[in-house]
């Protein structure tokens, strides 16, 4: 015989209400439990999970932990031009799509006063395919006058910013200054990483024992990859064609509820922009 059970969650408006992201963890009790056999094994199979991959990489993660990459400072060697940008939160698959998105800001907030052409503007944000680098050019020939000299800080220490950490700049090459009348280039000098939260979704509940994980224990149901993926769709598991393991039971026989932990591979709470989860579990015997 076999009992089934089912976790379902939505992010809500509420949910992401701050800073717009959420949490899919949650914890729901049965209206009435679930009466298991007092003797005998007992077996867990995780049937399906079907999960949101609306997963961002530049986001705003307080009061979850501490983390902000939407910030940057720009400014020129004119005074007053100093402006802090917020990147909106979002799934920013190249660093260059970076680069647009504050040349936009700058753009949008100044009309266009201190590029030539705001069109082909001196700040290019680019990954080197080849060395797994990115690269951050300025080109202050393009600036307007009386406008000579393009800065861009990512220093946490001036602007709060994590998003020198993102693109693989330490905090002591993280202000970056152009040089009038010519093109500077700054390559980052440490491990890029533009998968913020990861490559895997590490999904945990209390119904499944403890098991070892380097020098921790984790109760973890199933762990989804998402990265590579090239359209927006939903993260199923296991894969098509695969079925998941059966595991021996080993908590209460009287289930009264399922709680359900989506982190990432750290141990941190994974963070979505929209979407949910559902996850269904069978209990054989």
């Amino acid at each position: 015989m076999s009992n089934i059970i089912e976790y379902r969650y939505d992010l809500t408006t509420a949910a992401m209400s701050v800073n717009g992201v959420g949490r899919l963890d949650g914890t729901t009790t049965f209206i009435s439990p679930l009466q298991l056999p007092s003797r005998g094994n007992v077996k867990m199979q995780v049937c399906a999970i079907t999960m949101s991959d609306r997963i961002p990489n530049i986001m705003n993660a307080n009061p979850f932990y501490d983390w902000n990459n939407t910030l940057v400072r720009v400014y020129t060697n004119q005074a007053g031009t100093t402006r802090d940008i917020a990147l909106p939160r979002g799934l920013y698959i190249t660093p260059d799509i970076i680069g647009d998105a504050i040349n936009a800001a700058i753009t949008a907030d100044l009309t266009a006063n201190w590029w030539t052409d705001p069109t082909d503007p001196g700040l290019i944000i680019e990954a080197n395919q080849v060395t797994d680098q990115v690269n951050i050019s300025i080109n202050s020939t393009k600036l307007k006058a009386p406008h000579t000299i393009f800065n861009i800080d990512f220093r946490k220490s001036t602007t709060g910013t994590d998003l020198a950490t993102t693109l693989g700049f330490s905090q002591g090459t993280a202000l970056m200054t152009g040089v009038a009348g010519t093109t500077v280039l700054y390559t980052s000098n440490q491990e890029v990483r533009m998968d913020q939260q990861g490559t895997v979704v590490d999904v945990r509940s209390g119904l499944i024992s403890n098991r070892r994980r380097n020098g921790e224990y984790v109760r973890t149901l199933a762990i989804i990859p998402f990265a590579g993926k090239l359209t927006a769709s939903e993260n199923v598991w296991p894969p098509a064609g695969q079925i998941s393991p059966e595991l021996v039971y080993e908590g209460s026989r009287t289930i009264t509820g399922i709680q359900v932990e989506v982190k990432t591979s750290t141990g941190l709470p994974m963070l979505f922009m929209s979407g949910g989860i559902h996850i269904i579990i069978a209990f054989l015997y």
